[in-house]
């Protein structure tokens, strides 16, 4: 019997030991939140077939950035583009930032053109 509530104990304890909680701190992402806190241009006014230069200010892991327009042409990748069009109107330009964990936003900014 002695025998038995030893090794029941042994049991016991293995299991115990077996299921505590991993002292591995989880990671801290207050350090790395995401923000898009600005989109802006060099010039908002241009002339037709000339450049500017817009830029996207936001924090973050991994960050991508999407550039939309209905027409015109973008130049370059990342948080720093150029964009330009062969005539004569308002554009609105989107930029919508998206970082590792999915977490994304959108912000406009419109440049007129003139001949």
């Amino acid at each position: 019997m002695k025998q038995f509530l030893l090794f029941s104990l042994a049991v016991l304890m293995v299991a115990f030991a077996a299921c505590h909680k991993s002292s591995t701190p989880t990671p801290d992402n207050s350090s790395g939140a995401f923000k898009f806190s600005s989109l802006v241009a060099n010039d908002t006014v241009i002339r037709v077939d000339e450049i500017t230069t817009l830029t996207a200010t936001a924090t973050g892991s991994e960050l991508t950035y999407t550039w939309t327009c209905d027409f015109g042409t973008f130049i370059g990748s990342g948080n720093t583009v150029q964009w330009t069009v062969c005539h004569a109107d308002n554009f609105t330009i989107n930029c919508t930032v998206t970082d590792k964990n999915k977490n994304s936003a959108s912000k406009t900014i419109i440049i007129r053109t003139h001949v």
